[in-house]
């Protein structure tokens, strides 16, 4: 229904039309990715679809979309594109720049039904660096004021996919943990886009960011702060485009992992996993 009000007032009145629109259904888009690739995790909570002129809108899943057969005509290539939600934000969903588009030749018919089942991998031009998924070791160091630290488990309790996974565990004794991943030299320089994914479970909040490096300097870059998911599993799409683009002198780059006792309750953890970073050479 929200999808169908969006595109009433993107495009009219459905009642101005000759008859009632065709409409797509399409429940979910299914992520299928290459072992090298990493985990096919997602949180893909949107489509967005276009004509071969024009934005048609953008459709929470599960969808129906309707579509004009005046505007459209009888036979009409349209496009689907995967929605993400940027910066774990709700006002900055857009589709994911490194999701393949699927485009589908569809007979418009009025009141005409289809359902279409969408699946999408990475673009054949994105470079994927599986930055740390804990499967076999643990990048992530502390630095000598931690009195926390990250560890790789295999206990099921607290592995979000596959046999291990990061985790903080954080009291008054452990109360901070600033780490980072030791020594692997990414570069992320790129004229287009380059972002962080991250599945994560908290009980109290963290930071993600860079650690910024050229032939002189270094600095921690502090991008954004996860809250609490109350121990539910969370993915998170992160544009480091701006920090990038900022540091133009930057000979590479480490990924930062910070968290500091909240006090909420006795013990809190973080839970983290399937770190990629994703970027056009």
């Amino acid at each position: 229904m929200m999808g169908l009000l969006l595109v009433l007032a993107l495009t009219g009145c459905v009642n101005s039309w000759d008859g009632p629109p065709h409409f797509v259904h399409i429940d979910a888009i299914q992520l299928e990715l290459s072992p090298e690739e990493g985990a096919a995790t997602e949180r893909i909570e949107e489509v967005w679809v276009y004509s071969e002129t024009d934005v048609l809108g953008a459709f929470p899943l599960p969808a129906d979309i309707p579509l004009s057969p005046e505007q459209l005509g009888s036979s009409a290539e349209i496009t689907f594109s995967a929605g993400i939600r940027a910066n774990a934000i709700s006002s900055t969903r857009q589709p994911y720049p490194f999701y393949d588009a699927v485009v589908e030749n569809l007979d418009i018919d009025y009141g005409g039904f289809d359902t279409l089942a969408l699946t999408v991998g990475y673009t054949e031009l994105t470079e994927v660096i599986v930055a740390e998924d804990f499967e076999t070791a643990n990048r992530f160091q502390e630095s000598v004021t931690s009195s926390g630290q990250v560890i790789r488990t295999e206990d099921p309790a607290f592995v979000l996919d596959g046999v291990g996974s990061g985790l903080i565990v954080l009291d008054s004794a452990h109360h901070t943990v600033i780490s980072s991943t030791n020594e692997q030299e990414y570069d992320l320089g790129t004229n287009g886009p380059v972002w962080l994914e991250l599945d994560y479970s908290c009980t109290q909040p963290f930071w993600i960011g860079l650690y910024v490096k050229n032939a002189v300097n270094a600095q921690r870059v502090p991008i954004l702060i996860l809250n609490s998911t109350d121990g539910e599993r969370n993915k998170i799409y992160l544009d480091l485009g701006p920090v990038v683009r900022t540091s133009p002198d930057a000979t590479h780059y480490e990924i930062t992992l910070d968290a500091y006792y909240d006090g909420s309750a006795e013990s809190t953890f973080v839970m983290v996993d399937n770190f990629k970073l994703l970027r056009y050479p």
